[in-house]
Parts: C-alpha cells; structure tokens; sequence
C-alpha cells in the first residue's frame, strides 16, 4: 500500500459522527478502536474498492479526526502494519490451535490439520487474507511466523521417513505454495473453471505426501 499522502489537519468527520472523548489515561483504548476500524475497511472490499484506504476514511470510520490517529501512528504506513500484525497474530492462533488438535495424527494429519485451518481463515476473511500478504513489509514477523509453521509440519513428514525431493525448507515452501496458490485461484476463477474443493485438494496433497513414504518405505 503507497504512502499516505494526507497531512495530520485532514478534515474533520460530522459531529453527529464524532465519537465520545477519551477520558484521561484511555489513549489506549483509542489506539485499538483506530485500529478496529482499520481493520474494518481492510476487510470491506465494496468500501476499498473505488479508492485505497485512507487515514481519512479511518478516521470518519471511528468516529474521531484525522490528527488524532496521528497521535498513536505516525502515518498510514506504520497503522497498515499494525492492522495487518493483528490479522497474522489471528492467523496463527488458529494454526496453533489445529496443530494441537492433531497432536495425536500422523505428521501427514497433521499437515494437513495446519492446511484446513490455513484454508478455512482464508475463506472467512478473503479480502482481509489478501491484504495481509499485501500489506506485510518485507520485515513483518507475521509471514516469516507462519512460514516457520509450514517447516515445522514438513519437518515432522521427513522425520518420518517420507522422501521429499527436497530440502525440509524447499518442501515446506513448496507445500505453502500449492496451498496458498490454490485459495487464490478461487477467486479469479469465478467458476468458469472448476477447480473443486480446496480442502478436498488439501486432503489430496497429504495423501500424495504419504504415500511417499510408503513408496519409498
């Protein structure tokens, strides 16, 4: 996402739209409902679609001005990342979640435990999903967090005994890929291609991935 262009004496929202000052000491209480709204309008692909977010837009979307949220974030750029940081810290506790709930499947189940969770977020939050793989910068822990998941269940596969053909690293960023790449096909598609069900592909991979194993077993 660009730069935000907008000085901090962005206009101010309706009063009837203002919301409540802070009483004294809940600034942060402010900062999270900046972001809620941030994370708001991420989400709302209608709202998003004729321009890009704006601080502006945040602002009259909380209820407060402009300067305001300059107050907590230096501009928009630093209030992207925090939105998004949110929205990979979501991501991950689902993930977390899953993969104890597999602990007592195979590494296979447990790969693929990890996938449908991955899915199933991606499914309930697709604009927010794809803003956060755009809005991450390049030194966002969120992403590398979540990659350290896929190695992690890869690594588990060759600890095993199934074969990959490449390096624990390489594989898990393989298997992230087809995933990945799969939920995004979804959308372009639009149904001129059937593609099928992703979690029915899911399923499939860990079954290919298994029976490597037993090929090479």
């Amino acid at each position: 996402m660009p730069h935000d262009p907008e000085p901090p004496h962005a206009a101010t929202p309706p009063a009837a739209a203002r919301r409540p000052r802070n009483a004294r000491g809940e600034g942060d209480r402010l900062r999270i409902e900046i972001v809620e709204a941030t994370l708001r309008l991420i989400a709302d692909e209608q709202r998003m679609r004729p321009v890009p977010l704006s601080l502006r837009e945040v602002a009259r979307e909380a209820g407060i001005t402009a300067p305001a949220i300059y107050r907590h974030f230096a501009g928009k750029d630093e209030l992207v990342r925090t939105a998004v940081g949110h929205l990979f810290g979501e991501l991950l506790a689902d993930l977390d979640r899953a993969t104890a709930a597999a602990g007592a499947l195979s590494p296979a189940g447990r790969l693929a435990a990890l996938a449908h969770a991955y899915a199933r977020f991606a499914e309930e939050n697709p604009v927010s999903f794809r803003a956060m793989f755009n809005g991450a910068g390049p030194d966002a822990e969120g992403p590398a967090e979540v990659a350290a998941r896929w190695h992690t269940a890869v690594g588990r596969l060759a600890d095993s005994g199934v074969r990959l053909g490449q390096s624990p690293d390489a594989a898990a960023v393989s298997v992230w890929s087809s995933v990945h790449g799969r939920l995004l096909l979804d959308r372009p598609a639009g149904g001129v291609r059937q593609l099928g069900d992703v979690h029915d592909f899911i399923d499939d991979l860990a079954r290919s991935l298994s029976a490597a194993r037993l090929a090479h077993g």
